[in-house]
C-alpha cells in the first residue's frame, strides 16, 4: 500500500511528517500491512523526514536520467519502485499512462488476507461517539467545548499524554454529553450506560472503547451473554477510570494474555504493530507469549 501525499496546503515540514505518520500508523494498525512512501525527488529530499524513511520504503517519481540518482541524497538510501515516465503507451489503453520499475523489496513481507474492519462511523450504540479530525488551529480545550465534554477525557480516550500536543490530520475519539433515549448518564469520573434491546456486551465494549472483560468485572456479570433492556453498566468509575494507568515515563503497561497477539492489540489501543514492536525490542512481531509485559 502507497501513501501518496503531494498537495500539502501550506502546512509546515514537520505538520506534513506527522500527518503521513498519523496516516501510515492507521493503515497499518487497520491492515496490518506495510506502507510505502510515494514521493518525487524535491520532497524525498526536502520534505519527508528520516523518521518516515527509517520505517517505510520508497516509492519515487523522476523521470531524469536515473544514473544520477546515485549522486543524489535523500532521506532514503535506496528506493524500491521508480516512475520514471507519465507518458508511457500500453497497448490497448488510450492516452500516457505511468510506467515504472520495481525492485523484489517492494513486494509485501506478510501476504495474508487483510483483515475485515468495522466502519468507526457506524457505531452500534446509537451515536455516542463521533471521530473528529483535527484542522490547524485547533486545541483539547476548543473542541471539548464544542462537544460538551473535557479535555481530560477527551486525552484519557484517545491515549494522548500530552493534551497540549495534538497535530491536524489527527483523529479524535470523543464521547459526546448528548444523549439517545437518556441510555447514558455521567457525573464525578464516571460513565452508565443503560442496555438497550438488542445490545451485546461487546457491542457495548467496542462503542466505548474497553474490553468485554473490564464491563464484566465492573459489573460482577456471571454471565457475558445474558444481559438484559434497562440495566445499567458501568463503564467507568471514579475509583477505576481506566484499565491502563499512565506510568511516569508516559507509557502503560499491559500483560500479555493467552490468545493475544500484538496484532489484537494494536488494535484494541489505537496503535500500530510496527510501532509496538519497536518500542517493546520484539524482533518477531508474531512471537509474545503469556505474561510478557508490554509498554504501550
Amino acid at each position: 500500500m502507497a501513501l501518496d501525499y503531494e498537495t500539502f496546503g501550506g502546512v509546515s515540514v514537520e505538520e506534513i511528517n506527522n500527518i503521513a505518520l498519523a496516516f501510515i500508523e492507521t493503515v497499518e494498525m487497520l491492515t496490518n500491512k506495510e506502507v510505502i512512501i510515494y514521493s518525487d525527488l524535491s520532497n524525498a529530499q526536502n520534505v519527508f523526514n528520516e523518521n518516515l524513511a527509517q520505517n517505510n520504503q520508497l516509492w519515487l517519481a523522476y523521470y531524469g536520467n536515473t544514473d544520477e540518482l546515485q549522486n543524489i541524497r535523500t532521506s532514503w538510501e535506496n528506493w524500491v519502485g521508480l516512475q520514471y515516465t507519465d507518458r508511457g503507451v500500453v497497448l490497448g489503453v488510450n492516452g500516457f499512462v505511468d510506467r515504472d520499475i520495481y525492485t523484489k523489496e517492494i513486494f509485501l513481507d506478510d501476504v495474508s488476507e487483510i483483515p475485515a474492519v468495522d466502519n468507526p462511523n457506524d457505531e452500534p450504540i446509537n451515536t455516542q461517539s463521533v471521530f473528529y479530525t483535527v484542522k490547524r488551529g485547533d486545541t483539547l480545550s476548543q473542541i471539548a467545548r464544542i462537544y460538551g465534554t473535557t479535555v481530560q477525557e477527551i486525552a484519557s480516550i484517545n491515549n494522548i499524554s500530552n493534551p497540549n500536543l495534538i497535530f491536524p490530520g489527527q483523529v479524535l475519539r470523543i464521547l459526546t454529553n448528548s444523549t439517545v433515549n437518556g441510555d447514558e448518564t455521567r457525573g464525578a469520573g464516571s460513565i452508565t450506560y443503560t442496555v438497550q434491546r438488542g445490545n451485546t456486551l461487546s457491542q457495548i465494549a467496542s462503542a466505548y472503547g474497553v474490553t468485554v472483560a473490564h464491563i464484566v468485572e465492573l459489573n460482577n456479570i456471571q454471565n457475558p451473554n445474558l444481559i438484559f433492556p434497562g440495566q445499567k453498566l458501568r463503564i467507568t468509575d471514579s475509583t477505576n477510570t481506566t484499565l491502563n494507568p499512565i506510568s511516569q515515563d508516559g507509557y502503560f503497561y499491559y500483560t500479555v494474555k493467552r490468545g493475544d497477539s500484538l496484532w489484537t492489540i494494536s488494535r484494541r489501543y489505537g496503535v500500530c504493530v510496527r510501532y509496538l514492536a519497536r518500542i517493546n525490542n520484539i524482533t518477531n512481531p508474531m512471537l509474545i507469549y503469556p505474561g510478557q509485559i508490554l509498554k504501550i
